[in-house]
């Protein structure tokens, strides 16, 4: 389906339309979409409403214009919008990744439209992210002897980027060097190949996924606003953990073990300065434990959704 939101066409689907309880699902990326949470919306529909959407410039939604602005802020709207035109009072958010990031402006800029919000294996300082991931991928980069691979490792773990929009490219172009898919994607629980099986890719087309470049270049530019508030002067390479005290909303971090994005330093952060906080660690998952330990995860959802 398709949502208007100020003259943009945005995919989004809705499980269980008939209960009032809503948890809306923030994909990561950017620009990876909602694919690989269909499973999980399904299942949770059993108790709750579910909705998820691809966002602006992402896949199956309208793609962002060459010259157009776009902006963490401009999603935090957009996101607002959509709980109006829903007709929902209050949302619990659920972001993944990146989407954690935007579950974190939103709360801040929304706090009486949320209930309660997940973050599941959250990046909130990309910078440390990268720095965590190029470690967690260095023996596998110096197994391949390829000298080039090897200093763009150590320039991510050692540099401190003065243009920090440059990690986010130097950790794409690491990332294009890794021969071990399941290392390529932060698996630790399942192979590549059934991480690949989750998701019904049969309708999405090569054109589809191109958009995400424009999507992750423009969050990269310097936003419209930069004197405005919080959510539209933030970039995607800001360091958003100073934002975590000052949410009062529920949260629940969920990370995988091996995951290299949510470090160590995030969660020990988040832990110590959340207002009201707890954590599920998954102990044989990486960054996608929904998939990974599925069971434990659906549990883990509704127990703090107080659907147990």
């Amino acid at each position: 389906m398709f949502m208007d939101i100020w003259g943009k066409k945005i995919w989004y689907e809705i499980y269980g339309a008939e209960y009032d309880g809503t948890l809306l699902y923030l994909h990561g990326g950017p620009g990876a979409s909602c694919l690989d949470f269909v499973n999980q919306a399904r299942a949770l529909s059993e108790k709750m409403k579910v909705v998820i959407f691809d966002q602006l410039g992402v896949l199956r939604s309208e793609a962002i214009a060459e010259k157009e602005s776009y902006s963490m802020g401009y999603q935090i709207e957009m996101i607002e919008e959509m709980r109006k035109l829903l007709g929902i009072e209050k949302w619990s958010i659920l972001g993944h990744s990146y989407g954690g990031m935007l579950a974190v402006l939103y709360a801040h800029a929304y706090p009486k439209s949320i209930h309660k919000m997940i973050l599941e294996c959250p990046s909130l300082w990309f910078e440390d992210s990268a720095k965590a991931t190029a470690e967690y991928l260095s023996a596998h980069i110096n197994s391949l002897h390829n000298q080039e691979a090897a200093g763009l490792c150590e320039k991510i773990k050692l540099a401190d980027y003065p243009d920090k929009a440059e990690v986010v490219w130097d950790l794409s172009a690491l990332l294009g060097y890794v021969t071990d898919m399941e290392l390529r994607f932060y698996l630790h629980g399942i192979s590549f190949e059934e991480y690949h099986m989750c998701m019904d890719t049969s309708d999405i087309t090569d054109e589809m996924w191109s958009k995400g470049e424009r999507h992750l270049t423009k969050l990269l530019e310097k936003p419209p606003a930069p004197d405005g508030s919080l959510p539209q002067k933030a970039r995607m390479t800001d360091n958003l953990l100073p934002v975590i005290p000052e949410i009062a909303a529920p949260m629940l971090l969920v990370n995988g073990k091996y995951d290299p994005a949510c470090t160590k330093n995030q969660i020990e952060y988040i832990m110590n300065h959340a207002q009201n906080v707890r954590q599920a660690v998954f102990e044989n998952s990486g960054h996608f434990p929904r998939i990974e330990e599925a069971k434990k995860y659906m549990d883990t959802i509704w127990n703090f959704l107080g659907y147990a």
